[in-house]
C-alpha cells in the first residue's frame, strides 16, 4: 500500500478490491471453508479488508483532479487491451466511443487494422477537434495510434515524424523507441534506428524485440548503403544480433551458426583494406563464441 500510494494509487482502492473479493467469496461457497486462518496461506479476506480499510486511513485522499486523471488513465489503457487483445468488435467499440475517448482511440486503431483508412482518418479528425489539454491527456498513446494507423499504409516518414516528438519527450519509453526504430529502418534510416535500439540492449541484455529490431536495422543498412565497406560490417552485425536473438530464445546450436558465419566474414576482411575495423570485431564475436558456449554448456 505504501508502494501504491507514492506511485500515486489510491490507497482506498486497496480495502475495495478486498471488499470485491470477500463478496465473491461468499457467494462461492466452497470445502473447508471455516478452516482457521493461522492454517491457510493467505488471511482471510475479511480479516485482510479490516486491515487495509485502517492503514487506508493514515493516507490523504486522493484529489478529485487526481482521481480523475486515473479514471482517464485507466479508460485509456481498458480499451488498449481490448482492442489489441482482440476482444472488442466493432459495434462495442463504436457505441463506447460515444462517451469514451480511450474507446474512439481504440476504434481508431481497429479500423487501422482492418484497411479502412477512410474510416480511421474520421475518428482521427474528430480528436483533433478536440482541445488541447484533452488531445495531450491522450498521449503518447494517440501519437502511438496515429503512427500504426500511418505504417499500414507504409507512409514511413510521416511516421517518424509523428514519433519523434514524442519520443523527445518521453525518452525512456521502451515502446515509443521501437516503434521509432521500425519507421526509421523502414524510410531508410537505419543507423539513427541502431541509435535508438542499442541503449534497450545495453540496459537488457535479453531483450529478444530490441535484438531482432536491430538485426533488420542492419540488414536494411547492408541492402541500402552505397558503400561496400559499411555493407561488410552491417551484414556481419546484423549475424550477431541474430545470434543474440537465438541465444535468449534458448537456440544455442543456431545462435553459434550465426555467429560462426559472422566470424568467417569477418576473417575474409582481414585481407582487404578493412583489416584494421575486422579485427576488432572479430575479438567481440570470439567473445560472444565463448559466452555462447558457456550458457549451453550449463548444468543449473
Amino acid at each position: 500500500m505504501q508502494i501504491m500510494t507514492q506511485a500515486g494509487y489510491d490507497p482506498r482502492a486497496m480495502p475495495r478490491f478486498f471488499a470485491t473479493m470477500n463478496q465473491q467469496s461468499q457467494l462461492n461457497q466452497v470445502e473447508n471453508q471455516f478452516l482457521p486462518s493461522f492454517v491457510r496461506s493467505h488471511p482471510l479476506s475479511n480479516e485482510r479488508l479490516s486491515e487495509s480499510q485502517s492503514r487506508a486511513q493514515q493516507y490523504p485522499a486522493l484529489s478529485l483532479s487526481q482521481q480523475q486523471r486515473h479514471q482517464a488513465l485507466f479508460d485509456l489503457l481498458y480499451w488498449r487491451v481490448q482492442v489489441t487483445g482482440k476482444h472488442a468488435s466493432e459495434v462495442t467499440l463504436t457505441t463506447a466511443a460515444k462517451n469514451s475517448l480511450g474507446a474512439k482511440l481504440a476504434l481508431m486503431h481497429w479500423y487501422g487494422e482492418q484497411q479502412r483508412f477512410t474510416d480511421a482518418n474520421k475518428v482521427l479528425a474528430e480528436i483533433s477537434a478536440l482541445s488541447s489539454t484533452q488531445r495531450q491527456s491522450l498521449e503518447p498513446l494517440l501519437s502511438i495510434t496515429h503512427s500504426q494507423l500511418l505504417s499500414e499504409q507504409g507512409k514511413w516518414q510521416q511516421t517518424v515524424d509523428v514519433l519523434e516528438s514524442q519520443q523527445r519527450l518521453y525518452p525512456e519509453r521502451r515502446d515509443l523507441r521501437l516503434y521509432l526504430a521500425e519507421a526509421l529502418t523502414n524510410s531508410n534510416q537505419p543507423i539513427k534506428a541502431q541509435a535508438l535500439l542499442k541503449p534497450l540492449t545495453e540496459q537488457q541484455p535479453s531483450d529478444r524485440y530490441a535484438w531482432q529490431s536491430l538485426q533488420l536495422a542492419n540488414e536494411k543498412l547492408a541492402k541500402t548503403t552505397t558503400s561496400p565497406q559499411l555493407a561488410n560490417i552491417a551484414t556481419i552485425n546484423a549475424l550477431r544480433y541474430r545470434s543474440y536473438d537465438q541465444l535468449w530464445n534458448g537456440r544455442y546450436e543456431s545462435a553459434l551458426t550465426s555467429l560462426t558465419q559472422a566470424k568467417q566474414l569477418t576473417e575474409n576482411l582481414q585481407t582487404t583494406d578493412q583489416a584494421n575495423s575486422a579485427r576488432p570485431l572479430l575479438a567481440n564475436i570470439n567473445a560472444e563464441l565463448k559466452a555462447i558456449k558457456t550458457a549451453k554448456d550449463f548444468k543449473p
